[in-house]
C-alpha cells in the first residue's frame, strides 16, 4: 500500500475539521506493525478530534490495505515538542521556545530570527539573555521544547 493515500483519504475530513496532515509511516514495535498517522492543528489538536480521525481513517483505508499485513492504525498528533522539518515551519516557529542540536552542543531559548540560512535564539546563560546565531546546516535537530 502507498502510505501517502492515506492523507488522500484524509483530505474531506482535515479540511472540515481544519487540520493538517503532518506525517505517516509503518513502524514494528514490540512485534506489531503500526500504521502511524500524526495529524496537527494550529493552536493544537484534542484527542476527541484525533478519535474521529481514526475511525474515519480505519472505516476508509480498508478499500486500499488489502496486500497489507495485519496492522494496528494509530492517529495521534506531533506533541508539544514536535519536530520542525523544514523552513515554512521553523519560520512560523518564531516567537516559540525552541531546542537546538548542533555538533556538541544543545540550546534551548526563544526562536526570535528564522533567515534563509540561519535562526538566532535568546537564550538565558546564568541569568543573563544573550542572543545567538546557529547556521542552518549546522544544525542536526531542531524542535519546539517544553520550558519547565
Amino acid at each position: 500500500m502507498d502510505l501517502q493515500i492515506t492523507k488522500t483519504i484524509l483530505e474531506p475530513f482535515l479540511e472540515e475539521h481544519g487540520l493538517t496532515f503532518y506525517d505517516v509511516e509503518l513502524v514494528k514495535e514490540f512485534g506489531y506493525l503500526i500504521l502511524r498517522v500524526t495529524l496537527d492543528r494550529e493552536g493544537g489538536i484534542d484527542v476527541d478530534t484525533l478519535g474521529l480521525a481514526n475511525e474515519y481513517l480505519s472505516e476508509r483505508i480498508d478499500a486500499y490495505d488489502s496486500d497489507m499485513p495485519e496492522y494496528m492504525l494509530e492517529v495521534s498528533s506531533p506533541g508539544a515538542e514536535k519536530k520542525l522539518r523544514n523552513d515554512k515551519e521553523i519560520q512560523d516557529a518564531v516567537g516559540a521556545y525552541i531546542h537546538v542540536e548542533v555538533e556538541g552542543m544543545v540550546y534551548e531559548g526563544e526562536l526570535v530570527e528564522a533567515l534563509e540560512d540561519s535562526v538566532t535564539l535568546k537564550i538565558n546563560i546564568k541569568g543573563r539573555f544573550k542572543k545567538i546565531n546557529i547556521k542552518k546546516e549546522e544544525i542536526k535537530l531542531i524542535r519546539l521544547a517544553v520550558k519547565i
